[in-house]
């Protein structure tokens, strides 16, 4: 679907109207919640709140630190910390939104109650083959960052011009995030535009810049160098590269959410590579984060072999197979792919 197609006039109106009409409004996202979920929840509930219309963020578990500084975050209700309470409010919502994810399966343990629910439901989201499962779709996987179409939604309300500083950093910050500060394919003239209009409103940009990169922990950064010293396979001949954690290398550097963060971009940073993979022990599976540059489809990757899924150079996947299995199974797939990887660096 193309950008221009996605916020139509009538879809916009009858999305506005429902909102200034209802009492109970949920804003959802994804579970493992990062930069562009909780910039596109945050910033909607900032906007919203702006305009009078009252708002909640229900999240299925913790989101990393380096966004904790976000105006709102702290009225965030996590269905992790508060089951009953969380459910409750997805469940008797009026108007619930889906933002940056299109599959109900990637909320977690939320997924109970957002499938219960009889609220008018709306998804705003930039991930490739949504699922049917909203009232309202806005989905365009084209668009760098579900932050940035909430921004095209405000602009398309008219209302571009007023976004105040919070909500200018919350979406900043999740362009920011999803694009790897700009770096990556999926930016496109618009979203430089974005950013300047953003940065009209008095967002300090470097600050933005500063919380969510400039804050390590040692601990983080001990982490980072022994994955990338003791952990990193490369594989030449593919032009693959795999990290791999186990949950006990986790822990002991004191592992908090968003430590890996960007590591997987690592490893594809390597000169000749073109795959990269970065797996890593959870509570109850492997997590699996896998990029690309060029034509390699990642997406089509993960989801043939791990049921997930995300965009051309960018995916992420689970799986309850021991990490040990996971890797080799990875391993064992290059040299079906050899082929399809072996072409020179855009």
């Amino acid at each position: 679907m193309e950008s221009m197609e996605v916020f139509t006039d009538e879809k916009v109106r009858e999305l506005r109207t429902r909102l200034e009409g209802a009492k109970r409004i949920v804003l959802t996202g994804h579970r493992g919640p990062d930069g562009d979920a909780v910039g596109a929840c945050l910033a909607l509930w900032n906007h919203l709140q702006e305009n009078n219309i009252e708002s909640t963020v229900v999240l299925p578990d913790p989101y990393p630190e380096f966004i904790h500084w976000m105006n709102g975050h702290e009225k965030i209700v996590l269905h992790s910390d508060k089951p009953n309470l969380a459910d409750e409010l997805v469940t008797q919502a009026e108007v619930l939104f889906v933002l940056d994810y299109n599959d109900s399966s990637r909320v977690g343990d939320l997924q109970d109650a957002l499938l219960k629910t009889e609220a008018f439901t709306v998804m705003i989201d930039h991930h490739q083959k949504p699922s049917d499962f909203v009232d309202m779709m806005f989905s365009d996987s084209s668009s760098c960052s579900t932050c940035e179409m909430v921004y095209r939604l405000i602009e398309k309300w008219g209302e571009a011009s007023v976004i105040s500083q919070s909500t200018a950093e919350c979406i900043y910050c999740g362009i920011m995030t999803d694009t790897g500060s700009f770096r990556f394919p999926s930016v496109t003239p618009k979203t430089h535009l974005i950013a300047a209009a953003l940065c009209e409103t008095g967002m300090d940009h470097s600050a933005v810049h500063a919380r969510v990169y400039d804050n390590n922990r040692e601990g983080k950064l001990k982490l980072v160098g022994y994955a990338l010293s003791e952990k990193l396979c490369v594989f030449p001949e593919f032009h693959a590269a795999i990290i791999s954690l186990t949950a006990e290398e986790l822990e002991r550097f004191g592992y908090k959410k968003g430590d890996t963060e960007g590591l997987v971009n690592t490893a594809l940073s390597i000169e000749g590579i073109n795959f990269a993979a970065f797996i890593h022990e959870s509570s109850d599976r492997v997590k699996m984060s896998f990029r690309s540059v060029g034509e390699f489809s990642v997406s089509e990757f993960s989801a043939k072999y791990f049921g997930g899924g995300g965009h051309h150079n960018a995916a992420g996947g689970a799986s309850h197979d021991s990490l040990d299995d996971v890797f080799k199974k990875i391993v064992s797939l290059l040299p079906e792919y050899a082929k399809d990887l072996d072409y020179p660096a855009p």
